[in-house]
């Protein structure tokens, strides 16, 4: 390969890596970033969650940005000779960024199931409070909700998959422990997406 070639080969690189670079937004730590979610209380999981996985794509960013640019620094201006072969290099670099890409997606949706558990390990959170996130807590986890399922059924389905110990009863304001959880049901069926 000649320089020109080179030069291409490292453009191409170059535009990866400022693709990856763009996607990534946050730069602090998973764990800080959970622990200031929950502080708060409101917002989207989603934020938290993505983090991973736009680490990820800081260090794809400079490894392709650093490549194409010493790639570049060793070509020259001379006219390109074989067309063919550096389009498909080229192409080959964007397949072989498309599959560390998926790769990066699948390690970050791991992490952030093991930085979700870590938390609620160290946190105490009282998941009944708020279903609306203890709900979307469970689809991050893959927890399936049934028509049948109580509140107290799929909190301890989210407690089992957090690998928390079981909570403890609490007191009930309701008479009826039936009336309450029909209560909680069709509390947690009128949520959004329901």
């Amino acid at each position: 390969m000649d320089s020109a070639e080179l030069a291409v080969i490292g453009l191409t690189c170059n535009l990866v890596g400022v693709f990856f670079l763009a996607n990534s937004i946050i730069f602090r730590r998973t764990r800080r970033v959970t622990e200031e979610f929950f502080g708060v209380g409101a917002g989207s999981l989603a934020s938290v969650r993505d983090y991973s996985l736009n680490k990820i794509q800081v260090v794809i960013g400079f490894l392709f940005l650093n490549t194409g640019f010493l790639l570049q620094g060793f070509s020259v201006l001379d006219a390109l000779r074989e067309r063919v072969t550096t389009v498909l290099v080229c192409l080959g670099i964007v397949a072989f960024a498309g599959v560390v890409y998926l790769v990066g997606a699948t390690y970050s949706r791991r992490t952030f199931r093991k930085y979700l558990r870590d938390f609620f390990h160290r946190n105490p959170w009282d998941f009944q409070q708020n279903m609306g996130l203890t709900q979307e807590i469970g689809v991050y986890l893959g927890i399936r909700h049934t028509p049948d399922m109580t509140v107290e059924d799929y909190v301890r389905a989210v407690r089992r998959a957090l690998e928390l110990p079981a909570e403890t009863e609490r007191p009930s304001r309701v008479t009826s422990l039936g009336d309450r959880g029909r209560r909680l049901r069709d509390d947690i069926q009128a949520l959004p997406g329901r």
